[in-house]
This record gives C-alpha cells, structure tokens and sequence, in this order.
C-alpha cells in the first residue's frame, strides 16, 4: 500500500495594497475637502471680521451723535468763533452764574447754578459773557475772567434775595467777584447772567492711528474714528441756505452744523454707516 501523498500548502495570501490610481484619488479627495474646509473659515473669519466693522461703525456713529452733537447743540449761533469744512470751534460754557447783588467797589455776588467739567477743554483760552436782567443780548470779553472767590457774605446775600430756596448748594457755590469794568464798562446789575467759558474745537484730520482714514478730533485728541474719505462739516444758515464755509462776520448767521460723513470699521470689509447729521444751535 503506497503512503499516502501530502499536498503542501501554498503561500498564505496578504493583504492586498493601493494601487497608484487608488492614492491619487484619495489624495485627490483630501485636497478637495481641505480646500472645502479652508473656505469655510475664511469665510466665517471675513464674516465676523464685517460684523465687527458694523458694530463699531455704529459705535462710532453714536459718539458723534450723542457726544459731539450734545456739546454743539448747546451754544448758540454767537458762540460759534470758526466754521470752515473741517473745523467748528466754539465757546463752551464752565460755569454759570446769575448775579444776586452789586457791593461797592466794583464788586458783585453770584450765585454759579451750573457748572460743566469738560475734558480737554483749553484752560489756557477763558473767555466772560454777560448778559441781563432782561433779555439783552450776550456781551463777551473772551481771554478776560472777573477776579472772585469763595464768599460768606456772597452766600448771605444770595440767600437773601431767594437764591437756592432748595438747600441743596454748598458753600463754594456763592462767590464774590470784582474786576468787571476793566472789560464791561460796569459792574452786572442785579439779575443779570454770567458765563464763563472755554474754547471747544471739533476738527476732522487724518488719523494718527489708523493710516488712510480721517478722525473727528476734539481739542486736538482723537474723539471718533475711524471715518472713510469726504468727511466734511456744513453750514445751515438762518436763510434756509448751506455754506461749506462761513465767514467770521456772518458766524451769528449759522442755524445749525452738519456733519457729512461715512462711518467705517478699522478692518475696512465694507460695512459702514452713513452719516448725514443736523445740530441745530440755540437761539
């Protein structure tokens, strides 16, 4: 009986490997879905990046608005010392007073009702202006301030003549103030007003912080920004007509500023507000 015969087994099979074709597709498929990706968060960066300049387009637009605008909005056509197509300058009030009584000597008590602290206000240039007991126009002596200081005996007389009936002022507020006649001629009569001011200047400029655009700067510092090119300010004048300039003997003339503008972010995508915004002056 011949033995059996063993048959031998073949090599074990491996697995089997990418073919060239195979990789360039995959590498191909890849590429598409990185590029794909990519894309994607290019265009969610460049998304918030235009939100961005949205937002602070609108920020900057209500800075002027609110913050310039008020402080425009409260002088009058005769405070108004310059008014070109790039700057507005003005009298700003810092305090106000009425005056309770003249003392002899040249002298008179006021009581100051208000008083502002501006910011950035030139402490150098002060300027008085009077005006009263009734209705008479502003008087103004800028560069000129009445000598005085803090009173007793201006308390005592203001109080007396019904000044602060709510008890609410303090001392400082009662003051004694001479010098008038050096610039007034007279001492202010009983009842009559008294400011004194500073001078505020708005100015549009290149910005120094943001290269290519302009800048609303207030005193010489920066207020708002950034603003694209064309910004300009404009003259609504008490005729119904608007002047992009204003000459010094026709500034009493001037109803109301305008700003002319277009509001835009610092990452410059587009986004922006137009602004186009009215400040009518005080009678």
């Amino acid at each position: 009986m011949s033995a059996a015969t063993r048959s031998r087994p073949g090599p074990a099979a491996g697995p089997e490997g990418f073919t060239l074709a195979e990789m360039l597709v995959a590498l191909a498929g890849a590429s598409l879905l990185g590029a794909a990706l990519i894309g994607l968060l290019a265009s969610q960066s460049r998304f918030h990046l235009r939100n961005e300049d949205g937002i602070q387009a609108a920020q900057t637009t209500r800075a002027l608005l609110d913050g310039m605008g008020a402080e425009i909005r409260g002088a009058g056509s005769a405070d108004l010392l310059q008014a070109t197509p790039d700057t507005v300058s003005l009298r700003f009030d810092v305090l106000r007073t009425i005056v309770c009584d003249t003392v002899g000597g040249g002298g008179a008590d006021l009581f100051m009702y208000d008083s502002v602290s501006a910011t950035n206000l030139r402490s150098r240039w002060r300027g008085t202006a009077v005006s009263g007991p009734y209705a008479v126009p502003w008087i103004y002596a800028d560069g000129f301030t009445p000598v005085s200081g803090v009173s007793a005996d201006a308390e005592a007389t203001c109080r007396a003549a019904g000044a602060d009936r709510a008890n609410q002022a303090s001392a400082r507020q009662f003051r004694r103030a001479s010098g008038w006649g050096g610039r007034f001629g007279a001492t202010p009569p009983r009842g009559a007003l008294a400011r004194v001011y500073g001078r505020l200047t708005y100015s549009i400029r290149a910005s120094s912080s943001e290269p290519g655009t302009l800048s609303i700067r207030r005193n010489g510092q920066e207020f708002a920004l950034p603003l694209g090119p064309g910004a300009t300010f404009e003259y609504g004048m008490s005729d119904g007509t608007t002047q992009a300039r204003v000459a010094s003997g026709d500034l009493s003339r001037v109803a109301e500023v305008r700003l002319v503008a277009t509001a835009i972010g610092r990452n410059r995508l587009g986004a922006r507000r137009r602004i186009s915004h009215p400040m009518p002056l005080r009678n």
